[in-house]
Formats: C-alpha cells, sequence, structure tokens
C-alpha cells in the first residue's frame, strides 16, 4: 500500500493521492488553515465506518442476506492533553436488512474481533461502542 502527499498552499493544504483516487486535508481557519479539507482525525474516523461497512455488508451478503440501505455516524471525544487520541468512539450504523438478528450480532462480532483492520488500530487507544439500528 502506497500513498502519496504534497502541500498544495502555504498553509496546511495538503492532497493525498493513491492511485487514481485523492483526498484533500486541511486545518480548520482558526489553526491557520483555509478547511479545504479533511482533518486527518476525521479520516481515521471515515476509515473507521467505511472499514466496518465493507466488512459487515459483506459477511451478510456472503450470508445471502440483501442489504436495502446502509449508514452509519461516528462520534468520537478526544483527550483534551497531547497526543490528543480518541478516548471514545461511537459507531452507530442504521442498517435495512432481511438478515436475522443472529446474523446481524455474528457479523458485528467478526468486524470488531476479526476483519477490521481500522477497528483494531482506533481500540489500542479509545473504547468503542458499536450500536446497530434497524430501520
Amino acid at each position: 500500500m502506497k500513498i502519496n502527499l504534497d502541500r498544495i498552499d502555504s498553509g496546511f493544504g495538503m492532497l493525498a493521492k493513491a492511485g487514481n483516487h485523492q483526498v484533500y486535508l486541511d486545518n480548520t481557519e482558526d489553526f491557520g488553515g483555509q478547511d479545504i479539507g479533511f482533518r486527518p482525525m476525521q479520516l481515521m474516523l471515515i476509515s473507521l465506518a467505511g472499514c466496518s461497512a465493507i466488512d459487515i455488508i459483506t459477511i451478510l451478503e456472503k450470508g445471502r442476506f440483501s442489504i436495502r440501505n446502509y449508514s452509519s455516524e461516528v462520534r468520537a471525544v478526544r483527550r483534551e492533553e497531547m497526543p490528543k487520541t480518541f478516548e471514545k468512539i461511537d459507531l452507530i450504523i442504521t442498517i435495512d436488512t432481511d438478515a436475522t438478528d443472529d446474523a446481524m450480532d455474528r457479523a458485528v462480532e467478526l468486524t470488531k474481533t476479526k476483519y477490521c483492520s481500522a477497528f483494531a488500530v482506533l481500540e489500542a487507544t479509545a473504547s468503542i461502542d458499536l450500536t446497530i439500528i434497524r430501520s
């Protein structure tokens, strides 16, 4: 895996590239940025949401369940002192699926304990609560 990161302005504006994909990073105006992109810690939460979504959807679809809708919200609290790592993360997943409760529980457990690398990395410093809401 490889990414490239280039500074694109005189502040904190950065462009990250990986293959044909790119994402902008920056800081808020309060801290010298122009607010043109995500903050690095936001990208970590996006990684958690995305990684768990891919895993849960894959596991359920392999079980021949359909997913009609899927969305997630991540809320996090960071430490006051440096480094300002995450202390607490709430991952709230809303899913419309025909999966049984047992299948859903299994998908969540496998995501948390086996497949989601982002979950494993963030869980080393933060407590993560994953909640499923069926719609």
